[in-house]
C-alpha cells in the first residue's frame, strides 16, 4: 500500500513531538518553514495537522498558530464521567448530519472519492494490524471528513464540518474501547461499499448504525464496573 502525504506528515510530526525536539506547549514553526523542512505542500501539511489536532497532539488556534498539546493521561472511564454531556451532544450531531451526507455522496460520488475512501480504509486496516492506535485514530477522521467535504457544499455539509472539528477526545475515547477498531474498521468498509455501488439508502443506514453503536459501546463500557 502506498503510504498517503498527509500520513507520512502526521508520522514525522509525531515522532518530533515524541523525540521532545516540540515541546508540550511549544508553537509549531510557520507552514512555510515545516512545508520547506519536510518537502511538501501547504495542502498536505494543513491536512496533516487537521488530524493531529484530532489525535489530541495539537492545538489550532485561530489567528494564533499551532500548539503542541500536553498529554492526557486520564483512566477512560474518568474521562467519559467528566465528559458524558459533551459525547452525548456530539453524536446526537452526528447522527442527524452525517447519514445524510453518506447518502448524497451515494448519489453523486467521483472515482476520485472512491479511491480516496479506499486508500483510507485500507491504511486503517493496516494501522489496526500493526497496533498503532494513534494512526488509527486518524485515518478514522479522515474518513469522515472525507465524505462530509465531498457530500456538497451547503449549509448541511458546513455544520458537519464545524461538528468534526470539535470531534477529537470523544474519537480518541471511543476507538480505545475494546474490540471498537475492528467493528470500526468493518463498518468504514461498509460505509465504502454502500457509496461504491451509490445505494443511497444503505450508505445512510450504514452510517447511522456505526454511530449509534459507537455511541452505545461508550455508554456500556462507562456503566460496567471497574
Amino acid at each position: 500500500m502506498t503510504e498517503q502525504v498527509w500520513s507520512a506528515t502526521v508520522d514525522r510530526l509525531r515522532a518530533l513531538i515524541d523525540s521532545g525536539e516540540l515541546p508540550p506547549g511549544s508553537r509549531l514553526p510557520a507552514e512555510r518553514a515545516l512545508c520547506d523542512q519536510l518537502g511538501i505542500s501547504r495542502g498536505s501539511l494543513r491536512q496533516a495537522l487537521r488530524v493531529l489536532d484530532s489525535i489530541g497532539y495539537v492545538q489550532i488556534r485561530a489567528g494564533s498558530g499551532t500548539y503542541v498539546r500536553e498529554a492526557e493521561r486520564k483512566p477512560l472511564r474518568t474521562w467519559f464521567a467528566e465528559h458524558e454531556q459533551l459525547v452525548e451532544k456530539l453524536f446526537d450531531l452526528r447522527t442527524t448530519v452525517e447519514p445524510t451526507l453518506a447518502e448524497r455522496l451515494a448519489e453523486h460520488h467521483s472515482p476520485r472519492v472512491v479511491a480516496k475512501l479506499e486508500a483510507n480504509v485500507a491504511e486503517m486496516e493496516q494501522a489496526a494490524a500493526d497496533g498503532d492506535m494513534l494512526r488509527v485514530i486518524a485515518t478514522d477522521a479522515e474518513f469522515h471528513r472525507v465524505i462530509a467535504v465531498n457530500a456538497g457544499d451547503d449549509d448541511v455539509a458546513d455544520l458537519l464540518r464545524s461538528v468534526l472539528s470539535l470531534v477529537g477526545e470523544e474519537r480518541r475515547a471511543a476507538l480505545r474501547l475494546p474490540g471498537q477498531i475492528r467493528k470500526a474498521v468493518c463498518e468504514h468498509r461498509e460505509i465504502l461499499e454502500a457509496i461504491t455501488r451509490s445505494d443511497a439508502a444503505a450508505a445512510r443506514e450504514a452510517t447511522l448504525r456505526h454511530l449509534v453503536e459507537a455511541k452505545l459501546s461508550m455508554h456500556d463500557f462507562a456503566a460496567t464496573d471497574s
